[in-house]
């Protein structure tokens, strides 16, 4: 999904013909500003075209908008909508087509860069449609969506009522559609249970109402998961679109600003929002610097507003907010939220919140400003990390200054922890930290990139993907792999399947071939846990050079084993793509599962180069047991 943009040397005299750069672009929403949209393109003198195709969500007309500084020219359906080919400082311009639900429709949009700021921005808007950026999923480049896309309510929506309408787009090919909908993510996935509910020709469905799913309404507070398959003429093929969720409010306060476990908030402008409770009509706020006043206070002002302001803070502080919500009958008490001001410790990691945590790993953070050591906490229970003191179970020692990382041991799946880390000064003075949490995987974690840092060495803090993953940077003749970006972030951060971050995998494979390898440092154990498969996550994109992927695994000694995808073109699959590789099939080629040494990723015929180049990206790398297969439909 988004369009092809070919990026051109610009040359008013011959223009269109010195091509830099082709890629695609998600959305067209750029603001470059004195830089440039690529290292390989000059940050002026450069022209754009995007091309590919256009489908409206609704019957209306459309007033397609460009922001640009310099030209720009944009046709839909090969009718001329924008021209305005001229040097221009950052200039709106606009025109209408009438469109028809469900139909796609060639777009192509052209623009320069003369020189100055850069920016070239496309949107849309109808009457009943407010003016937003044209979303990647709107755009396309060609080919087929067999799978079903655009869930109304959009995946994770919140949702305040009894009862909820549902719709979407079916694939190309549907027929009909199997709707399955639970409260688990895994039996809508698998089909399992009682989550098939009907097969329809029509495209909308309702929960909470009768003669549908959950009768009675849906619960406050509970989320839900639905999927759609399609099922084409024969009625045996199918086309499963992915799990969605939607959520209904809880009867508490949710959603706060600044966000729970937020870090360096500006003491001086601090205003707390929150989204009410469900049918909650007065609030009452508790706030202040300890947590266990916050949570027992009883009695407090109320209010109408979902604001408050609590005054200027101090720097380097944590503090703890509540809300609790009035119902007229009743009233529910709200969840803990805290947040720090600048100078406060922070930056834990793993991240707050984070899931998939590896089952070896090392906590660390960074000091808060005035430091002298650091107290550390950890557990399961989350109210008891809180509230531990040390002399708790919870208390695990005290760490000096330049020492922020901390231990744990070998972590249990799928499970979630919690830690704190409390900074005491030079007076002996403690400031107590946020509770921050995470949850390991449920299945054993090779790689997923999210604990690689943008630290440099010869800092001892750093720790970047290039230090762990050996590519082809001090060998390029013979090997055209390079992972990471040259500058920071060195991983990356927005073509991500999961967590935070991904690996960045640049390839030339013109007469060499394309190798990245992890030397593992734990799990080298394949058998542990009863494992049978190696999962890897890759994406690629359609205007790379076709090549196939392979992994090779290898034990301290001996010839590596290499499974090689099915796809001769793979990194040209524009979407995250699962890869399930029986491990059965390693052990076969003499692998000792017990004792694995590395993993590589490789890109093409290491013994017969295919040629071409691209850009691939890998994530989550993991062992799985057996998964199982969806219950066909009744």
């Amino acid at each position: 999904e988004g369009l092809i943009g070919e990026y051109y040397e610009r040359d008013t005299t011959n223009p269109w013909q010195n091509l830099l750069m082709k890629r695609l672009d998600a959305t067209v929403n750029f603001n470059w500003g004195d830089g440039s949209p690529d290292p390989s393109v000059p940050a002026d003198q450069f022209m754009v075209r995007w091309t590919g195709q256009v489908e409206a969500p609704a019957t209306a007309t459309y007033i397609f908008y460009t922001q640009t500084d310099d030209g720009v020219r944009l046709w839909v359906n090969n009718e001329s909508i924008i021209d305005n080919w001229t040097d221009h400082s950052s200039t709106m311009d606009q025109g209408s087509i009438k469109l028809t639900a469900g139909q796609r429709y060639e777009i192509q949009l052209e623009f320069y860069e003369n020189g100055g700021s850069a920016v070239c921005q496309l949107l849309w808007s109808t009457p009943t449609m407010p003016r937003e950026t044209i979303q990647s999923q709107y755009l396309w480049v060609g080919g087929d969506r067999p799978e079903p896309r655009y869930p109304n309510p959009a995946d994770g929506a919140v949702i305040q009522s009894t009862w909820v309408g549902l719709s979407w787009s079916p694939g190309d090919y549907g027929i009909s559609h199997s709707i399955y909908i639970g409260e688990n993510r895994d039996e809508v996935q698998a089909g399992t249970g009682d989550t098939f509910r009907a097969n329809q020709t029509d495209t909308d469905y309702a929960v909470g109402f009768t003669g549908y799913p959950y009768p009675d309404g849906v619960v406050k507070g509970t989320t839900y998961y639905w999927r759609i398959e399609d099922v084409e003429a024969d009625g045996t093929t199918t086309h499963s679109g992915p799990v969605w969720s939607f959520t209904i409010a809880p009867k508490t306060a949710y959603d706060p600003d600044p966000a729970d476990s937020a870090e360096s908030v500006d003491p001086n402008n601090v205003v707390l929002r929150w989204t009410p409770g469900f049918d909650a009509i007065l609030h009452t706020v508790f706030f202040g610097d300890d947590y266990n006043t916050v949570n027992d206070a009883v009695a407090g002002a109320l209010q109408g507003i979902a604001t408050h302001k609590p005054g200027p803070l101090e720097l380097g502080k944590t503090y703890y907010w509540r809300v609790d919500e009035f119902h007229g009958t009743e009233t529910v008490k709200g969840e803990i939220w805290s947040f720090s001001t600048p100078g406060a410790v922070g930056s834990p990691n793993p991240y707050n919140g984070a899931v998939n945590v590896k089952h070896a790993t090392i906590l660390t953070w960074v000091a808060a400003d005035n430091a002298e050591s650091h107290q550390v906490y950890f557990g399961t229970d989350k109210d008891a990390v809180c509230n531990a003191t040390t002399a708790s179970p919870e208390y695990k020692g005290s760490k000096n200054l330049d020492d922020e990382k901390y231990d744990p041991g070998p972590l249990e799946q799928d499970t979630t922890y919690c830690w704190r880390i409390d900074e005491v000064d030079s007076q002996n003075n403690t400031s107590k930290g946020n509770v921050w949490t995470f949850t390991t995987a449920d299945y054993l974690v090779v790689d997923d990139w999210e604990s690689y840092n943008d630290i440099d060495p010869p800092d001892p803090a750093s720790n970047t993907i290039f230090a762990h993953w050996m590519d082809g940077y001090s060998t390029p003749e013979i090997n055209g792999a390079l992972i990471g970006n040259d500058l920071p972030p060195y991983a990356e951060q927005d073509v991500v399947h999961g967590g935070r971050q991904s690996m960045p995998y640049a390839y030339d494979i013109n007469g060499k071939y394309a190798e990245a390898t992890l030397t593992l440092d734990s799990l080298r154990d394949w058998t542990a846990s009863d494992v049978k498969m190696l999962t890897i996550w890759f994406h690629g994109d359609y205007v790379n050079d076709p090549a196939t992927i392979y992994v090779a695994i290898a034990n301290i000694t001996g010839a590596p084993a290499v499974v090689t995808h099915d796809d001769s073109a793979a990194t040209q699959i524009h979407a995250w793509t699962r890869w399930d590789i029986p491990l059965q099939e390693f052990a076969d080629k003499g692998i000792n599962l017990t004792d694995v040494n590395t993993i590589t990723i490789g890109i093409g015929d290491k013994t017969n180069p295919p040629g071409g180049a691209g850009k691939m990206y890998f994530d989550d790398i993991g062992l799985h047991s057996l998964g199982t297969e969806p219950e066909p439909a009744p």
